[in-house]
């Protein structure tokens, strides 16, 4: 067996069954240390590390700035809304962003 599985099924453990009528779900546990490699929108603003801005001066409603100054990447989900600017929009898909200068998006 490939060593990266072995060692991924070596840490999981199995949970106890959830049942919601005919349906039975067994959750998988980890004891390794993974986890994402991003963190959330309200997570990077909460840290300072996001700047959403106008991408001109007189602003366009499906064009935005997104600086991205922290060391992970930034998981924006459809259907958030990036608060400010000015006026407040909300997602129609999902990005994640990388570190970085800024960038623009439609």
């Amino acid at each position: 067996m490939d060593p990266i599985v072995a060692t991924c099924l070596s840490g999981l453990e199995l949970g106890q069954p959830q049942r919601f009528g005919n349906l039975v779900v067994f959750p998988l546990f980890t004891s390794l240390d993974v986890g994402p490699k991003y963190v959330t929108l309200s997570e990077a603003l909460g840290e300072g590390v996001l700047e959403v801005t106008e991408l001109h001066e007189s602003g366009s409603v499906p064009e935005l700035k997104i600086a991205n100054r922290g060391k992970r990447r930034v998981l924006l989900l459809d259907g958030e809304e990036l608060v400010g600017a000015k006026q407040n929009r909300v997602l129609n898909t999902t990005i994640l962003l990388k570190r970085g200068p800024r960038r623009s998006y439609r």
